[in-house]
């Protein structure tokens, strides 16, 4: 039987030492001077610090920073300098929210100062419509969220023009009885007079993403917003408006002024990428609503809501939390937030004017592992305005903690999902973790380490999804020298230091989604293949392998800061890949024996730049002259 500390010894011995990698040109895993612990082939690098010491537990952070108390007053000497770090992260995170919002709050004031870009509009004398649904976007992009992110936040800057619009999930819930959702979310006509009659509207706004995230160019990096939208009536499918725009946030842009409503605004955990990611999307919609012909006003227009955020993005909220609420918009008006389906319809205190609080402290019995929060603000008229949340999705109820050790086979569900991982979970030899369709793991530090064998057998509807808690993240997952047919199927993990880190194994990824990781994929001495797969936002590199076998097919590989894949000594085959949009190169081969095979790939339309992003012995033609269409997901 292992004991406790004996597994957090294993995790750090086997895995994740916060000193691995500080070159981001090498590959992830030992550096010189490494050595063998305890006899094990797996290399590790001392932490100088826990070799001082006499534990290799992981340190806990449970610092307290009360008012009146030294915020050292608990800290060893050689702490200081983390606690230190991790102090200024959490006033960095904090500004960089008041940025976001102060971004969205001075140019829905000062729309008119921006430069507006010329859409394609019908006559004069066409009859502007009353009733309009915003439809399901295209994605066109690598990022899974961007049509759902870049509807939402269109929606809501289209409430404030004069026409009656209808909510995205309404919308979404008419076309799915219709068979009709799939067609339109993947570019396929749809006659707007049968939307009409589908939805009970007088037009309907298409729309595809172009863009969404960070764009890598030779000389510099921004981050990127593109849209192509149109209003069509129902009645003589006449286009009324028509735009393609795009909308760039240069490295350094900050919004133009924080009004006095900061000390108001909601701490919320989300990262500086996110917030640059939300930022080009707001200036986006707000551009292109800004030139949409509006009607004219028979009684008052309804009340504007400018932005409303909460605490609960990329949070685990356990009873006794609180869920926390922020509103700002028109003053004197009757606001109001629910948390479909679990919390409905609860009123909203106007504290100051035109801004709106509420709380909600979570009951014992409440349970929400994927809930979506929506806000309205009604005038004494009667006139409604909402507003969808973009931040993301909140998940309430107490967690079903997992055990340390798994020793026995163990399933895990939906039903009783969120499930919390505290330490370390470690599947021991000869057991087996499986994981069903929607089922929702949240871990607060470090992360799962498999000896026996894993299957994560998530759908396209119900995904299994893995993150840890607020900004702070975790380790990961280990596949530590199993052989067994380890699987992972419509998979999302987020926000670890390595999405997954094999070695010594087999596995297979099918639909999985790594995303906003320090590095996605890591396989050493391990055969691995990896199918209709998303691998972007990593902070190093997307894939890194070194004396491996590796299969790629159907994948976007993108957005990842170092680069797209880097190969030591391994045999691969990429085929059929979108592999574009990386930082310093799509490949890099660091060793000079076969050659990489990856023909018809697409790499992006960079023609010019093409042999400068491939690095090595790589046999890359031909090429794919446009990107391969993957399945996606939400």
């Amino acid at each position: 039987m292992y004991s406790i500390n004996k597994m957090n010894k294993m995790w750090r011995l086997y895995c994740f030492s916060k000193y691995a990698f500080e070159n981001s040109t090498q590959l992830p895993f030992d550096k010189p001077g490494r050595r063998h612990v305890e006899g094990r082939d797996s290399f590790v690098n001392y932490n100088r610090r826990s070799a001082a010491t006499s534990t290799l537990d992981p340190p806990k952070a449970d610092w307290k920073l009360n008012v009146g108390r030294s915020i050292f007053s608990r800290v060893k000497p050689y702490e200081v300098s983390n606690v230190v770090k991790s102090y200024l992260k959490k006033l960095l995170r904090a500004a960089v929210f008041c940025c976001l919002l102060a971004m969205l709050l001075s140019s829905c004031s000062s729309m008119d100062l921006l430069d507006k870009p010329e859409p394609e509009l019908a006559a004069d004398d066409t009859q502007l419509p009353n009733k309009v649904a915003v439809l399901p976007f295209v994605n066109s992009t690598s990022n899974p969220e961007a049509a759902i992110v870049v509807r939402k936040m269109f929606y809501n800057f289209f409430g404030s023009l004069n026409y009656l619009d209808v909510e995205p999930s309404f919308v979404d819930e008419k076309l799915k009885k219709r068979g009709a959702f799939r067609n339109i979310s993947s570019g396929i006509d749809v006659s707007a007079r049968k939307l009409g009659q589908i939805l009970g509207v007088d037009a309907v706004i298409f729309g595809e993403v172009l863009s969404l995230g960070k764009v890598y160019a030779v000389l510099y990096s921004d981050t990127e917003a593109s849209l192509r939208a149109r209003m069509v009536s129902c009645y003589s499918g006449q286009t009324i408006w028509k735009l393609e725009y795009t909308a760039h946030l240069r490295a350094g842009e900050v919004p133009m002024s924080l009004t006095g409503l900061a000390a108001a605004l909601v701490k919320t955990a989300i990262s500086h990428k996110r917030a640059n990611v939300m930022q080009a999307a707001s200036k986006l919609c707000m551009q292109m609503v800004a030139t949409v012909p509006n009607r004219m006003e028979i009684t008052e227009n309804p009340p504007r809501i400018e932005v409303m955020v909460h605490n609960g993005a990329g949070m685990l909220l356990p009873p006794g939390s609180q869920l926390k609420v922020v509103m700002v918009g028109d003053k004197n008006a009757v606001a109001g937030w629910s948390v479909l389906p679990l919390i409905k319809s609860l009123p909203m205190e106007e504290r100051e004017p035109g801004v709106y609080y509420a709380t909600y402290r979570v009951k014992p019995r409440d349970r929400l592992p994927y809930g979506r929060l929506v806000g309205s603000l009604r005038s004494e008229k009667g006139l409604k305005s909402q507003w969808v949340d973009i931040l993301g999705p909140i998940t309430i109820g107490k967690p079903s903690v997992l055990p340390s050790v798994v020793s026995r086979d163990l399933v895990l569900n939906a039903a009783r999902s969120p499930y919390l991982v505290e330490e370390a979970l470690v599947v021991l030899p000869d057991a087996k973790l499986t994981i069903e369709p929607g089922t929702v793991i949240w871990f607060r530090q470090l992360g799962i380490v498999v000896k026996g064998e894993l299957q994560i057998s998530g759908t396209p509807e119900n995904p299994v999804r893995m993150a840890g808690m607020g900004l702070a993240g975790w380790k990961g997952i280990l596949l530590d020298r199993s052989r067994a047919g380890n699987k992972l199927a419509y998979c999302t993990i987020t926000n670890a230091e390595f999405g997954f880190k094999a070695t010594g194994s087999t596995v297979k990824f099918q639909n999985c989604l790594f995303q906003d990781n320090k590095w996605g994929i890591v396989l050493d001495d391990t055969a691995a293949e990896i199918e209709n797969s998303l691998i972007r936002t990593s902070e190093k590199t997307g894939i890194s392998a070194r004396n491996s076998k590796l299969q790629v097919s159907g994948s976007t590989i993108s957005e990842n800061g170092s680069g797209g894949l880097l190969l030591e000594k391994s045999p691969a085959r990429l085929e059929q890949n979108n592999i574009s949009n990386n930082g310093d190169w799509a490949i890099k081969v660091v060793d000079d024996q076969q050659p990489v095979q990856a023909p018809n790939n697409w790499w992006g339309n960079v023609d010019s730049e093409l042999n400068k992003l491939i690095i090595g012995p790589v046999e890359f033609q031909p090429v794919l002259e446009k990107p391969v269409p993957i399945q996606r997901f939400e």
